[in-house]
């Protein structure tokens, strides 16, 4: 009893550890709104729980997971893709996917099943792919697996170790597919028609190591395979010999061989298996070995009258051990006169015999791309009456350096349209070149040229110099119709007047600042232009051209992503097609003249203010009150030379001239007066006249009138005096009034004037001559006071 509590406990922690744990593998799970559920790479031991109808798409791959079991998936009702490949899992239970109706992806690969039920994919008539590559079965199973799906187009058995077996049954209820990967490397059997019942696959990819049973899957695929792409394929010891085809037609196109061992004595075998192939074929040999020196049977392809129909012929990265010790190619001439597309990549190749050059005679297409081709071999593979057809020759990436030799060693193919030699070194370009007549596409990209001349064809419809060291593009052209020279230092689009026929320009990556309306329609058949990654000055004018006409974005084909601004600098990054710019910067004359015309007007404003309120007499008053401060507020005794500086309106000159004057100078003791007509220094800034006048004097005597006050105020410069004067606050003002003045008539400015008459008294000349004799008394006494 103790026994059964002790376990009970135990069952009870880990119950609980594996509900706490549920949540932190549901935690480990993100979901976007559209039901895409991410869970890969997460260290999952087991389906996360909690999933429900929203999921639409569940990704747990390379995770830990190990069973599947069948409530894990019940409620994802919508689940249209399930990826759980490169886990451990090693049991499915038989209902699992029992719910997943409209499930279309399903990805089992690289798991540990080591058996499959067809009773998983009862339910699964939507599904459309289905990946089983790389679990440990060695069959299919005892019955048909793939039966209830009708939709699968895409299907991946299979796999490198022990999947041994295709049985006759194993494929039965399909009837299309678009692609068949079986990994096959150590099949052993192949039950004859077992790939027949297919009646139509598209794409069938076949890693196979050892080919024996290679003629047998053939046979079975030559009437319903469209291209067959075999994989990891040692063909050291292929024999074709004994198999017999009947089959009236095919329906191939394409054949590859892929990371393929091929031995001289093998070529000849597979050269018979691709002679069985009626129609046009493509024959690619990609990443392949050739374990020989070329030394193939001639007697064996003496009975081979040409490479079956192959028209296309590609050869990547072709590894040949013994390549020095290589044979040519003499022997296999005679099955090279009907292809017409030729591609040897990366494989080494430094020459074309000129008499395989010449047995080349339905060629028209040829690309040596990534080879050793300099110009004294291909003067030898170009000799007379090579390539007669051939109107595209790529040579792309090889040693060619001068580009006058190139041209004139093609000058021999008369048909030749399309050239494209770019990756070459040649650096320079020469004044003149012969091409053949009919050039129409040449390639010169990424030669390092730094400048156009002559050399071009004239008879060019597509030119391609992009990533080249190109300052300017001033080239006559007549009938070229695309332009690519991207990747250079342009600063400016090229002349359209050298280009009438243009109608495609790619000019992105160079250091293009900007381009104008103006300039877009002198290309008058131009439809596209690709612009993008240049430095382009977001102006106002730039802005307002590439924002302002909607029909612009048809015409360039990178726009917007691709049109950035460089400057001014608070835009730098930002699209041109969301920048905006401020006021000020775009109509800067405009700001300017409104600026300039407010400035203008305040000036007329202020002047005219100053006029009304007198303000330059307050300035001028201001500068002689500062000159004032500078000097001593009394002159010393000795200086004092005048008993009294006269300030007076020259209209009142009379009276003072010839009464005043006459009274006071001519007294006995005389009075001596400071009157600036007399007295004045000539040639002495007035203002230090009058300030020394008024130091000089003992009293300042100010003869007051209509005339003084309705006049410039004795012209302003005697006014200077007032500062001096009324800043030492003592008595040395003498105020005589000519005539009756009202004080509110005596304007504002004189404002301390105004404040001595309201506080001190004044002399009023008398009108009657009998009272004058009392003001002259009164003046001499206020004069000697």
């Amino acid at each position: 009893m103790p026994c059964a509590l002790w376990t009970a406990w135990v069952l009870g922690i880990v119950i609980s550890l594996s509900k706490e744990g549920a949540p932190h593998q549901a935690s480990s799970l993100s979901c976007d709104p559209a039901g895409v559920c991410d869970g890969r790479s997460r260290s999952l031991s087991s389906i996360p729980s909690g999933l429900t109808a929203a999921v639409k798409s569940l990704d747990l791959s390379n995770n830990r997971i190990a069973y599947v079991g069948s409530s894990d998936l019940r409620k994802c009702v919508n689940l249209r893709a399930l990826r759980l490949g490169a886990n451990s899992i090693h049991t499915v239970e038989e209902d699992s996917f029992s719910s997943l109706g409209s499930l279309e992806h399903l990805d089992l690969s690289y798991n540990h099943l080591s058996n499959l039920s067809s009773s998983w994919f009862k339910s699964l008539s939507a599904l459309k792919f289905l990946n089983l590559l790389g679990n440990p079965y060695k069959t299919l199973g005892e019955t048909p697996l793939f039966s209830h799906l009708p939709n699968l187009r895409i299907l991946k058995i299979g796999n490198n170790d022990t999947f041994a077996e295709i049985q006759a049954k194993d494929f039965q209820g399909l009837t299309f597919l678009q692609e068949l990967e079986i990994g096959a490397s150590h099949l052993q059997r192949y039950a004859p028609k077992s790939l027949r019942s297919i009646q139509n696959i598209s794409h069938l990819i076949l890693h196979m190591r050892r080919p024996a049973l290679l003629p047998k899957i053939f046979v079975d695929l030559l009437s319903s395979l469209k291209y067959l792409k075999l994989r990891n394929t040692d063909f050291s010891t292929f024999n074709f010999s004994d198999v017999s085809i009947n089959e009236p037609s095919t329906v191939m196109k394409k054949f590859t061989f892929r990371k393929a061992e091929i031995t001289d004595a093998s070529f000849t075998e597979i050269v018979k298996l691709l002679n069985y192939v009626s129609g046009a074929l493509e024959v690619e040999f990609d990443d392949c070995t050739l374990n020989g020196r070329g030394d193939f049977s001639t007697s064996a392809l003496d009975t081979i009258k040409s490479l079956g129909n192959v028209e296309t012929l590609t050869v990547r990265r072709l590894h040949i051990p013994q390549f020095f010790l290589f044979y040519d190619l003499r022997s296999i001439y005679s099955l090279t006169g009907t292809v017409k597309r030729i591609t040897i990549e990366n494989s080494k190749v430094f020459l074309v015999p000129c008499s395989l050059s010449q047995h080349l005679k339905s060629l028209e297409y040829l690309d040596l791309s990534e080879n050793l081709m300099s110009e004294e071999y291909l003067k030898n593979s170009a000799c007379e009456h090579a390539w007669p057809f051939l109107h595209t020759l790529i040579l792309r990436q090889n040693h060619l350096k001068s580009l006058e030799k190139t041209g004139e060693v093609l000058v021999t193919l008369k048909n030749l349209t399309n050239l494209d030699i770019s990756k070459n070194n040649f650096d320079s370009m020469p004044e003149t070149c012969q091409w053949p007549e009919k050039m129409k596409y040449l390639n010169l990209s990424s030669t390092r040229i730094h400048g156009l001349t002559h050399c071009l064809p004239q008879t060019l419809e597509v030119l391609d110099i992009s990533n080249n060291n190109l300052n300017s593009f001033s080239l006559s052209l007549p009938q070229l119709k695309e332009l690519y020279i991207s990747r250079n230092k342009l600063k400016t689009l090229p002349d359209a007047s050298f280009l009438p026929m243009l109608s495609l320009l790619r000019i992105s990556r160079n250091t293009i600042n900007t381009f104008s309306k103006e300039q877009l329609d002198s290309f008058q058949k131009l439809k596209t232009l690709e612009a993008g990654g240049n430095n382009f000055i977001c102006s106002c004018d730039f802005l307002s051209f590439t924002q302002g006409q909607q029909a612009l974005a048809q015409v360039l084909s990178d726009w917007p992503e691709n049109y950035l601004c460089d400057s001014p600098s608070h835009v730098r990054g930002q699209r041109v097609q969301d920048t905006r710019l401020s006021l000020t910067e775009c109509h800067r004359v405009a700001v300017v003249s409104v600026v300039c015309c407010a400035l203008f007007l305040l000036l007329l404003l202020t002047g005219a203010l100053c006029h009304h309120f007198h303000g330059l007499w307050y300035m001028k008053m201001m500068w002689a009150w500062l000159q004032a401060k500078r000097k001593p507020l009394k002159a010393p005794r000795r200086d004092v030379c005048y008993d009294a500086f006269v300030s007076y309106s020259e209209q009142d000159s009379y009276w003072v001239e010839n009464l005043m004057v006459q009274e006071l100078e001519h007294f006995q003791p005389p009075f001596k007066l400071c009157l600036h007509k007399r007295d004045f220094i000539p040639g002495k800034w007035i203002i230090d006249n009058i300030i020394d006048s008024i130091e000089k004097s003992q009293k300042t005597i100010f003869v007051l009138s209509e005339n003084f006050v309705k006049s410039e105020w004795c012209k302003y410069e005697l006014d200077f005096s007032h500062f001096r004067l009324f800043d030492e606050n003592d008595d040395t003002a003498i105020l005589i009034l000519l005539e009756p003045i009202e004080k509110k008539a005596i304007p504002q400015r004189f404002c301390k004037l105004r404040k001595i008459m309201n506080t001190r008294t004044y002399l009023e000349w008398p009108a009657d001559e009998t009272q004058r004799e009392g003001f002259w008394l009164n003046l001499r006494a206020a004069i000697k006071s």
